[in-house]
C-alpha cells in the first residue's frame, strides 16, 4: 500500500496537521479517521454530540503554493471522479455530506468545503475531464476521470493563528 512508504508517510504527517488546525478551529467536531493501514472509501467521518454529520476527502498539496493553487490552478483542486463518486455513495447511505479538507504544508493552510449535501446532491461547482495524472502518492502515471473542483467559497483556516475563519473569494 502507498501509505506504506516514505511519501505515504509523509502524507500521512500531513493530514495529522490538517487535522489539527480543523480541531483547533472546531473542537466540538471530531475528525473520526478511518483505518490508514486499509484502503478506505473515505479518509474520516465528522462526528458532533456522538452522532455522524459528515464524511471527508482530505489531500494535502505539498508541492504547490496556495497562491499557485489560486492563480496557476484557478483555486480547483483535482480528485479522481471515481473518489469522488465513492465517498458521495458513502455520504448517501449515511444521510449525510461530503467535506472536502485540502491542507497546503507549504502555507499551513486548510480550505474546507461542503461538496455533496444530503437532500441536495452535489453543491460544488465541479469540472470532469479525462486527463492523465500522477497515478498514485509514489509516481506512476494514469489516464482517468478527474474531477476539477472549485474551492471558491471553502472556509480558510490557518495554522499559525486562531483568528477570524475566512472564505477564499
Amino acid at each position: 500500500m502507498d501509505i506504506l512508504t516514505p511519501r505515504g508517510q509523509e502524507s500521512r504527517k500531513w493530514e495529522d496537521r490538517a487535522v489539527e488546525i480543523w480541531s483547533s478551529h472546531y473542537p466540538n467536531i471530531i475528525y473520526a479517521s478511518t483505518d490508514k493501514d486499509t484502503p478506505c472509501v473515505v479518509d474520516a467521518v465528522l462526528v458532533k454530540n456522538g452522532n455522524v454529520i459528515g464524511v471527508a476527502e482530505q489531500k494535502s498539496r505539498p508541492g504547490i503554493s496556495f497562491i499557485d493553487f489560486i492563480v496557476t490552478y484557478e483555486k480547483r483542486w483535482l480528485v479522481t471522479q471515481k473518489k469522488l463518486d465513492d465517498a458521495s455513495g458513502v455520504a448517501r447511505s449515511l444521510q449525510t455530506g461530503l467535506v472536502g479538507f485540502l491542507y497546503f504544508p507549504s502555507a499551513d493552510v486548510l480550505l474546507v468545503k461542503t461538496l455533496f449535501a444530503h437532500g441536495k446532491g452535489w453543491v460544488a461547482d465541479i469540472r470532469t475531464e479525462q486527463t492523465r495524472t500522477q497515478a498514485t502518492i509514489n509516481g506512476g502515471s494514469a489516464l482517468r476521470y478527474n474531477a476539477y473542483i472549485d474551492m471558491t467559497g471553502a472556509l480558510i483556516l490557518r495554522g499559525d493563528e486562531h483568528g477570524p475563519r475566512q472564505t477564499l473569494e
